[in-house]
């Protein structure tokens, strides 16, 4: 035999299956080896059995058992990405084989959505996606932005639909629509009276504000540039991680909040809603998923579904008109 061919007759040392390396990815997405095996719909002594063959195969332990959670040893640390691209190129071929037999437009996504775009968006696009895409089953999870960029780390989500950019590297972004954002006032309060709001004329002393960890937050202070006055004390501070939570709080008892576009469609009977001179400040929102996704067609369904079923006054927003914030991760 030639010494040039004889390579190719190697059998491999390594003997695992990917069943095997679902198991040590449920485990260190849960970091417990009774909640992955629930996950994974097998007892825990099948899953821990099968992780001890594969540590056995591999020749290094994967696991620190001894911690709480569970965590990956230096060994498993430098394994689990190439784990995670095994799984994701495995999925990869199931999909292309069901694609080919269904048609591009038939298949499953999971969603991670942040909370204060799911409950503005959500109740436009389904029926759109029902009408013009009903081969596509979604998964939708609200989650806030990190979340969202963890789970699309570890291949738990197939795309997010979030404030962006992110630039994060391997993380593919497609903008879909630029939102202004609005001051939301009480019909008495001092602001109420104006057509147009300038960004500086914006306050500490009465707004309304989203908890910390929501990018929105962020973005809402960064419009404001608020200072805190020396000496000044908030009488009432409370921090929601609901946008309908500070809209009811604004229509009841005053203050002022800020809302994007789409979720000042629904307001209370004592409240006004204000746009801001130019520059308007905005967010862009945005799908993120894998740069080497192997739903593309699917995820295409949803951009169209989602442009569709936008009010035109928004799909008709350009980056050139607005003030678009950073997002703060």
């Amino acid at each position: 035999m030639p010494n040039c061919h004889k390579e190719l007759f190697i059998k491999s040392k390594l003997n695992f299956s990917l069943t095997q390396l679902e198991y040590v990815l449920a485990v260190h997405r849960l970091g417990h080896f009774g909640k992955a095996a629930e996950a994974c719909h097998v007892t825990q002594s099948t899953l821990s059995m099968q992780i001890q063959k594969l540590e056995e195969e591999f020749g290094v332990g994967l696991f620190d058992r001894s911690l709480k959670p569970c965590l990956l040893t230096e060994s498993g640390e430098k394994l689990i990405e190439q784990i995670q691209t095994v799984l994701f190129e495995a999925r990869k071929i199931v999909d292309l084989i069901g694609s080919s037999q269904a048609g591009a437009t038939k298949g499953s996504l999971s969603i991670g959505i942040i909370p204060t775009v799911a409950p503005y968006l959500l109740p436009r696009l389904l029926p759109t996606l029902e009408k013009n895409f009903p081969h596509l089953e979604l998964q939708i999870s609200e989650m806030q932005t990190h979340r969202i960029i963890e789970e699309l780390e570890r291949d738990s989500l197939d795309v997010g639909l979030l404030a962006t950019p992110l630039e994060i590297s391997k993380i593919h972004e497609q903008i879909l629509y630029y939102e202004p954002f609005y001051v939301l006032c009480g019909n008495s309060h001092e602001l109420s009276q104006r057509k147009r709001i300038r960004q500086a004329e914006l306050k500490l002393k009465d707004i309304w504000l989203l908890a910390e960890g929501h990018c929105l937050r962020n973005q809402i202070l960064d419009v404001c540039t608020i200072k805190q006055e020396r000496g000044f004390r908030m009488k009432y501070r409370f921090e929601s991680g609901s946008l309908e939570t500070l809209k009811q709080l604004v229509d009841s008892y005053g203050g002022y909040t800020l809302l994007p576009f789409l979720a000042t469609e629904s307001i209370g009977q004592n409240s006004r809603v204000i746009p801001f001179e130019r520059p308007i400040p905005a967010r862009e929102i945005g799908l993120v998923y894998r740069r080497q996704h192997y739903k593309t067609s699917l995820i295409g369904s949803l951009t169209k579904g989602i442009s569709d079923c936008l009010p035109s006054d928004l799909r008709k927003m350009r980056q050139k008109d607005l003030d678009v914030l950073p997002v703060d991760q």
